[in-house]
């Protein structure tokens, strides 16, 4: 009998443990406003290597000391910002925050060029 309380004690402590990870987010709660105001910080240190265009396509390539290289393609939304990417041109590419943040565009240029 001993072992069956054991049993059914860390059972319900697993149903607990499923439980709490299940509930999420709570989808009325207000959206944090935090998540804006890094947006700015979240691009600082990025900078435009090349532009890649085609008839079909325009893609960035920026990159950072420390996070790496990576490819951006116009109109995607990369991964490791909270923005999407809304303009590449042969000089810059733009990127935009996502909503529900106020709008803000951040601009990143060739080096030496503005």
């Amino acid at each position: 009998m001993k072992k069956n309380k054991i049993s059914l004690y860390l059972l319900a402590l697993l149903m607990v443990g499923i439980k709490n990870q299940a509930v999420g987010k709570d989808p009325f709660q207000p959206f944090d406003l935090s998540q804006c105001t890094s947006f700015v910080t979240q691009l600082n240190g990025w900078k435009l290597n090349a532009v890649l265009t085609s008839t079909s396509s325009r893609e960035a390539v920026i990159s950072h000391t420390l996070l790496g290289t990576r490819r951006v393609a116009l109109g995607s939304q990369p991964s490791f910002i909270n923005g999407r990417v809304t303009q590449i041109q042969l000089t810059h590419i733009e990127i935009s925050v996502l909503p529900p943040c106020p709008s803000k565009r951040i601009t990143l240029y060739f080096k030496g060029a503005s």
